[in-house]
């Protein structure tokens, strides 16, 4: 299975998703692996929040799936805006400051961009997949204009990258979609592979050593460090599975639902994968406290009888312990992308892609 570009993830993701499960039971896998599974009564049981909008007269976002916070101020992400995919507000007011990350082809535009991250109190590092390369930002702050500072070319064995994360100010994390190993630790601002790192837990280790490819794509997953570094969070897009990995030694936990526990897919003959199970994640954050996970679930032959009534995001919001332990789930009362949880307040965003004003806040949710 290929990596997607914009367009594809799109229209992939549009044809992608059902009902989620949800529940928790533990077992032991082995010494190394510990699992947790799901079950559907206690989403059933879950509250229901209820969103207000933020209104924006600044930006006209057309697919805002990333909120970015640093201090007193919030970058988000715009996928498919038409000028920069990236702008800047004063946090948690919202009022604009500024917007960065040019769209276009010029030697210091983006064909297209994957994802942002934080890099200091007022630099971001961009990654574009179709130019292989991670551009880094300054003056991203109240009174100052956004400065290209570098770009930085990956190592062309880097297939793809669609996510990062920063591990330090030197090295950052990067999905290896080679299938030969699950992370690439690239090292900063050489972008040459330093290791990598664990490889994808699928347990048709045989499909694994025929079709990497299509496999490492398959277990796409969006992923998070600990403040701390001391643990990597994935949840995985196509499987209701949360993998959280212990940096010092490489300990994996998992938490799965009883139904969607590994990524359900075909290879096709040419070496593509066509996904055949359910969307499932749409997004992961990990603070000091907690892991906080957007999930959908909806199957993807059900999805693709909605045509134009599809809603893409997750509705089913939960609260994880650093050890994988539920804690907390929330029903929403619409489908949501991206998700920024302040629990200096206790407030919770969410990225609507589907409205006009895409930034709504819930005011009933509660810390665990």
């Amino acid at each position: 299975m290929k990596t997607m570009n914009e367009k594809q993830l799109s229209s992939w993701m549009s044809a992608c998703m059902l009902v989620l499960l949800a529940s928790v039971c533990l077992f032991s896998c082995d010494q190394k692996n510990a699992c947790a599974e799901v079950s559907r009564s206690q989403a059933d049981d879950y509250p229901l929040l209820e969103s207000v909008e933020i209104p924006i007269d600044t930006v006209l976002f057309r697919y805002a799936t990333y909120f970015r916070v640093q201090g007193d101020k919030v970058v988000i992400f715009d996928l498919h805006n038409t000028d920069y995919f990236c702008h800047t507000f004063t946090y948690p007011d919202f009022e604009y400051i500024s917007s960065f990350a040019k769209r276009g082809e010029g030697p210091n535009e983006h064909l297209i961009a994957d994802n942002v991250r934080w890099a200091g109190e007022e630099e971001m590092w961009v990654l574009d997949n179709n130019k292989n390369r991670m551009t880094r930002y300054s003056g991203i702050a109240r009174g100052k204009t956004p400065k290209l500072e570098e770009h930085v070319k990956l190592e062309q064995s880097l297939m793809r990258a669609i996510d990062f994360d920063m591990y330090s100010e030197t090295q950052v994390v990067i999905p290896d979609y080679s299938g030969e190993k699950r992370f690439c630790w690239v090292d900063l601002p050489s972008g040459r592979i330093h290791h990598k790192w664990m490889e994808i837990p699928i347990k048709n280790k045989e499909l694994l050593k025929n079709s990497p490819h299509a496999v490492a794509a398959g277990w796409r997953s969006f992923m998070a460090f600990t403040p701390d570094k001391k643990r990597l969070v994935l949840a995985n897009q196509f499987a209701d599975r949360l993998d959280i990995y212990k940096v010092e030694n490489g300990q994996l936990l998992t938490f799965t639902g009883p139904e969607n526990k590994e990524p359900r897919f075909a290879v096709a003959p040419n070496g593509q994968g066509v996904p055949s199970g359910s969307i499932c994640h749409y997004e992961v954050q990990v603070t000091d406290r907690y892991i906080y996970t957007i999930y959908d679930g909806r199957k993807f032959k059900d999805i693709m009888k909605e045509e134009g009534l599809y809603k893409q995001g997750g509705k089913l919001f939960r609260i994880y312990t650093h050890d994988g332990k539920l804690v907390k789930g929330y029903k929403l009362d619409r489908y949501i992308a991206g998700i920024y949880v302040d629990e200096s307040t206790g407030t919770f965003y969410g990225l609507d892609v589907n409205a006009d004003e895409q930034i709504v806040k819930f005011p009933q949710f509660r810390l665990p």
